[in-house]
């Protein structure tokens, strides 16, 4: 079978997870099964030159990590069994019929829902009460819906909680600094950083350039909260691969697809960063810290 990751080849976070595949895998007696990695890194060409090569290479099943992995090569096969995780709105994007009976060759684990940027922004407001003007940062070409599939629910919470929103379309690394330059500028502001490919390759950087300008974040991936972003909110995408292993097996032995509901994560975490806080001079209530999972210090 074949991996196709949306991590840069010999990156660590990559690495882990498919390391994490192949035990999985070996749980489930498949310690022989060949598993070939593909990275195509944010390089929304070269995943879909990478997809092009897997399914000629017709293997038993084809994994795909994230939205625009799955789209590449979704998008060339009805026949081969895909196993996804990550895309977050499978039957809106056409990927299955419907999430109990996906009803053609594919099926997997969603990680992130539309209701999530209400979340978000609400761990903003109550990191920074006075808050008042809040971007989330999204990739129209590697996240579905064009990136906007957290718009509407953001927009309505923002209506609530009386803070002006917009949602801004990156294409490149390059895009990134004025951005959150702009945003440290206005003061009394903050960034979301939707999931997907673009923020897997440039979390780092995200991370690296909100404490530079000041800015407070939340990432829906949690790893970004560890490495200095203030907040995250979001599933532990290692526990969605563990059990993409386990249909992996399954479909080994027989089963299709079509008749494989797609899940969604069981549990949800919020992650503080509070070296992060008192950089930025922020004081996290104690009601917050409440919520929180894991306080990182």
């Amino acid at each position: 079978m074949t991996a196709l990751w949306p991590f840069a080849d010999g990156g660590t976070e990559g690495r882990t997870l498919s390391a994490l595949f192949r035990a999985a895998l070996r749980d489930h007696g498949r310690a022989d099964l060949r598993v070939e990695d593909r990275w195509g890194g944010a390089d929304v060409e070269h995943t879909r030159a990478l997809a092009a090569e897997i399914v000629k290479s017709e293997p038993r099943v084809i994994f795909a990590f994230l939205n625009a992995q799955l789209s590449a090569v979704s998008s060339l096969t009805r026949t081969i069994p895909i196993i996804f995780v990550g895309a977050s709105d499978p039957v809106g994007s056409g990927y299955v019929a419907s999430l109990q009976r996906p009803g053609g060759n594919v099926t997997g684990f969603t990680l992130y829902e539309a209701s999530l940027a209400g979340k978000w922004l609400a761990a903003l407001k109550e990191a920074l009460p006075t808050i008042r003007h809040v971007v989330l940062l999204s990739n129209a070409n590697t996240e579905i819906r064009r990136g906007n599939f957290y718009s509407e629910a953001l927009r309505t919470a923002a209506a609530s909680l009386g803070i002006e929103t917009d949602v801004v379309m990156v294409s490149h690394a390059d895009a990134i600094e004025p951005l959150v330059a702009d945003l440290g500028r206005r003061g009394e502001a903050g960034l979301i950083v939707a999931p997907g490919t673009f923020s897997e390759a440039n979390g780092d950087r995200i991370v690296a350039l909100t404490a530079q300008h000041r800015v407070p974040a939340v990432f829906a991936i949690r790893r970004f909260a560890h490495r200095g972003g203030l907040m995250s909110y979001g599933p532990d995408p290692a526990d969605a691969v563990r059990r993409a292993a386990a249909y992996v097996d399954r479909i080994l032995h027989g089963e299709k697809p079509a008749t494989l509901p797609v899940q969604a994560p069981t549990k949800f975490d919020f992650i503080v960063n509070l070296k992060t806080a008192r950089t930025l001079g922020l004081e996290i209530s104690s009601a917050l810290l409440a919520q929180a999972d894991e306080i990182v210090e």
